[in-house]
């Protein structure tokens, strides 16, 4: 066979798993827009909601090939954060050490909020520190334009917490440092039982989930992430999370550091 046989073949190769990759990803959104009425027929299955006072820190997803005792698989007793600070709204507040803290909930309109905010103090800013137990995929992913936009670095400190969304926002930073005691987890992305597009009919609500994932996927490669890591989220049920070890946070390229 000759090399430029073999060097057609390998790349017919390449475009068919990515195919595969994507056919994967989409299904994937499929199954969980089918079986949301199940999801939310129970309130004790229902995940996070900081509306309703519940708790921020969601546990981890049963995974069967990590140690159950293993503290990274504890969040509550690895989170530092006070639950009331991850609950609220979320806040910028640039901090000595040219540092931004950006912390709380990710809600629906944060990023109209605090844009002008870190516009004006991104000249005064080497890192990004953010806590958040994430919220609204919209401003996470338009938070997470800016962060690129403006050439900022992102952490995710000791005891620190990133979750649901708030990994987009975390994918954004130039550089992008996960602690090794940092918590940082993604689950399916989910619309609340009182919010008004939760009983659209199926055929809207597949579109939707499709297209949701097709920019949550195509914002991780821009960035220069795998966006194979987001099939654990689609993977995992919104009232878990699927905790990254800080050895799968640097294989998928989410964290091109790693602290000690």
């Amino acid at each position: 066979m000759s090399t430029s046989t073999k060097t057609r073949i390998w790349l017919d190769d390449g475009r068919l798993m990515r195919v595969v990759f994507f056919v994967l990803l989409f299904a994937t959104a499929i199954i969980l827009w089918l079986d949301f009425d199940q999801l939310y027929s129970q309130q004790s299955d229902a995940p996070y909601n900081p509306q309703q006072g519940d708790t921020p820190i969601l546990p981890s997803v049963d995974r069967p090939e990590i140690n159950p005792n293993d503290p990274q698989f504890a969040p509550n007793e690895r989170v530092e954060l006070p639950r009331e600070t991850l609950q609220q709204p979320l806040t910028a507040t640039l901090e000595s050490g040219k540092l931004l803290s950006l912390q709380g909930a990710i809600d629906v309109g944060s990023f109209a909020r605090l844009e002008p905010e870190l516009t004006r103090m991104a000249e005064y800013v080497e890192w990004v520190e953010i806590n958040s137990p994430g919220g609204s995929v919209d401003d996470a992913l338009a938070l997470a334009k800016l962060v690129r936009e403006l050439d900022l670095n992102v952490r995710v400190p000791a005891g620190g917490y990133c979750a649901s969304s708030c990994p987009l926002i975390f994918a954004a930073g130039v550089k992008r440092d996960m602690h090794q005691r940092a918590n940082v987890g993604v689950h399916q992305i989910y619309v609340p039982a009182n919010d008004p597009n939760a009983n659209r009919n199926p055929a809207q609500a597949m579109s939707d989930a499709q297209s949701i994932t097709a920019r949550i996927t195509k914002h991780l490669v821009d960035m220069g992430v795998d966006g194979a890591m987001w099939v654990h989220a689609l993977e995992t049920p919104p009232q878990r999370l699927y905790y990254f070890t800080t050895e799968e946070a640097k294989s998928y390229k989410l964290a091109t550091l790693i602290s000690k």
